[in-house]
């Protein structure tokens, strides 16, 4: 029961939060994107604290190290990751395609590539996901 509702509730509201897709199909209102934008910035910010930099700053200290630096050290090779790959990686703005142009990609694998890139920080060897 428990392992039903623990895929149900993340079901439920991935697709509710989906679905919102279907009645924003025109223009957004510029001061609703920003809103939701920020929204989702804020979780993610959240997301990045509790699942993947406190849990690396515990694991730090288990093993005697100074516990802020591996987490600092992941930070920043992490930004300077994501920078290359935005720069390499084709994506789309606006409809027009950014990035490095000899790789002809249609919108769907933009799409799945960025799903992918999206969840490679998230997995780090904890006990707690598929890794």
């Amino acid at each position: 029961m428990d392992l039903a509702l623990g895929i149900a509730i993340p079901f439920i509201g991935t697709s509710l939060g989906a679905s919102m897709v279907f009645f924003m199909r025109n223009q957004i209102n510029p001061k609703v994107e920003k809103i939701l934008l920020g929204f989702a910035s804020g979780v993610m910010i959240a997301a990045s604290v509790w699942s993947l930099i406190i849990p690396s700053i515990e694991m730090a200290e288990e093993q005697g190290v100074i516990a802020w630096i591996p987490a600092t050290i992941g930070f920043i090779l992490g930004i300077f990751f994501l920078m290359l790959i935005d720069v390499i990686v084709p994506h789309l703005e606006n409809n027009v395609v950014k990035g490095i142009k000899k790789f002809k990609l249609n919108k769907t694998t933009m799409l799945i590539l960025a799903v992918t890139l999206h969840n490679i920080p998230e997995r780090h060897g904890c006990r707690c996901c598929f890794c």
